[in-house]
């Protein structure tokens, strides 16, 4: 079945639409975020959200093999490709996934004449992908990680996350009070710990549920919960 997208005046009202079009409860939806949408000066909406919701993930799961048989796995490489083609047919955008395959990681790089899509409103959509692919592939790919990346993207957040984890070690070590995060996916936390892994005096470990996941940054005298040691997830 063909994804289908969906508008309203922002994504929960999109989500709705979906939900009630689909009869899919809201949190069995499986998509993405096209548009958030925008309000005008006067708080009428002058750009309306859009969703595209991702068909084949709303379906009921097929019956289980019987218990004597192996269990097959859905291949990571053949979805993550069949996500990105779906999602450039319901936005009407050209642009594919290409994928690079190495011991530790499996990176999956957004190539083509309409990449611009995905970087608008500061990367939101590759966000959005990378996250929906994580919460999808990632236990299939472990201990491998799975990357998403576009166009030096990756490289320029990288060296973002790597300068914010360098700043709150240094605000941790003048006054040893620790500092947590923002949500961060299974990649970014990785980047935070290895980034504080020689740091003097300092540690790191990984808290909150999945979905919500941040990285304290504590000295390393300090007492408490341990969490995940440096390098954790």
């Amino acid at each position: 079945m063909k994804d289908q997208v969906f508008s309203g005046r922002d994504v929960e009202e999109a989500l709705a639409a979906a939900s009630q079009a689909l009869g899919v409860p809201r949190e069995g939806l499986h998509y993405i975020v096209l548009d958030a949408g925008a309000t005008s000066g006067r708080g009428l909406t002058a750009q309306p959200a859009r969703v595209a919701v991702l068909m084949d993930r709303t379906a009921p799961p097929p019956p289980a093999p019987p218990a004597a048989g192996p269990r097959a796995e859905k291949d990571p490489r053949a979805g993550v490709r069949a996500v990105v083609r779906a999602i450039a047919e319901a936005a009407g955008v050209e642009v594919a996934a290409e994928i690079e395959e190495a011991p530790d990681t499996l990176t999956v790089r957004i190539e083509g004449k309409d990449v611009a899509f995905f970087l608008d409103d500061d990367a939101d959509v590759l966000e959005g992908l990378d996250h929906l692919l994580q919460r999808m592939y990632q236990r299939a790919l472990e201990p491998r990680r799975l990357v998403v990346t576009c166009e030096g993207h990756r490289v320029e957040r990288d060296e973002g996350l790597r300068q914010t984890a360098q700043e709150l070690a240094e605000a941790v070590r003048r006054d040893g009070v620790p500092r947590t995060t923002r949500a961060l996916n299974s990649y970014e936390r990785r980047v935070v710990h290895v980034t504080l892994a020689a740091e003097p005096g300092i540690r790191t470990y990984s808290v909150g549920e999945e979905g919500n996941r941040r990285v304290t940054v504590a000295p390393r005298e300090a007492g408490g919960e341990p969490g995940e040691p440096a390098g954790g997830g």
